[in-house]
């Protein structure tokens, strides 16, 4: 949802009040940065899903293949027995490789941008002392306003200047809070590319480490499939023709 405070001013009509041409260009800042936190916070739950993922996947494998090894499929069938005893074996111990890559993910993605999400909460905390000192600026201007045109009475005067000076100081405030925030908006938006890349960067090459790791187990603990040569395509033709044997038989064919 969007948080950008110049909207509010702009549908409370307070826009009118030391709004300057360079506000527009506030507002773009203030835009970019509610999009940033956005695609921070999707990121950041597509993350937590992917760490899910990949312990649901290793837990569904090691389910499937040990239900495998306890049916009777393969009761019966010693070479179809060996070649599934081999997979829930490689699926167990690559259960530690896939530990390992979640805890990289943790450490290189989801902390990282938990940790960046506190930016936008100063951020938009240092907007919303910005719109509070605008209004209060607003105020104050209508104050003295109201005391110029009253009679000019020494007591109306001495309301004037003190409701002069306080406006001056409020205004001070007030550009002091849209000094920084004009000059740190772009910063912050800025660093968004030196922060994110390192994290991509150490994600990847994990999850490459990760691959290598399984293809070198996978090679040493099934054995069973050195001989294993089929295309897909191949494999394709092969099912299907088993297939059609199996469906020429009388009890499964057409009547």
């Amino acid at each position: 949802m969007s948080w950008n405070p110049l909207r509010k001013l702009q549908r409370h009509g307070s826009k009118s009040y030391l709004m300057q041409r360079d506000e527009i260009a506030l507002e773009k800042h203030v835009t970019k940065i509610d999009q940033l936190e956005n695609t921070t916070k999707k990121l950041y739950k597509d993350a937590k899903k992917y760490e899910d993922c990949i312990l649901d996947v290793n837990r569904s494998e090691k389910k499937m293949t040990s239900d495998l090894s306890n049916s009777l499929l393969c009761h019966d069938e010693a070479k179809l027995r060996e070649l599934v005893e081999e997979w829930h074996s490689y699926v167990s111990k690559a259960g530690v490789f896939d530990e390992d890559l979640v805890l990289l993910t943790r450490k290189t993605i989801v902390e990282p941008l938990k940790k960046f999400q506190g930016a936008f909460t100063e951020t938009r905390s240092a907007l919303k002392k910005r719109e509070q000192a605008m209004q209060e600026c607003a105020k104050a201007k209508e104050k003295v306003q109201k005391l110029q045109g009253k009679e000019k009475t020494g007591q109306n005067l001495v309301k004037l200047e003190a409701a002069k000076q306080n406006l001056v100081n409020l205004e001070e405030d007030f550009q002091a809070l849209d000094r920084v925030l004009k000059s740190e908006l772009p910063l912050l938006y800025e660093g968004r590319i030196e922060y994110f890349q390192p994290c991509l960067e150490a994600l990847i090459k994990a999850q490459v480490e990760h691959s290598g790791n399984s293809a070198k187990l996978f090679t040493e603990t099934i054995p069973s499939l050195k001989d294993f040569n089929y295309s897909e395509m191949e494999l394709r033709q092969v099912q299907n023709q088993r297939f059609s044997l199996i469906h020429s038989l009388s009890i499964v064919g057409d009547n």
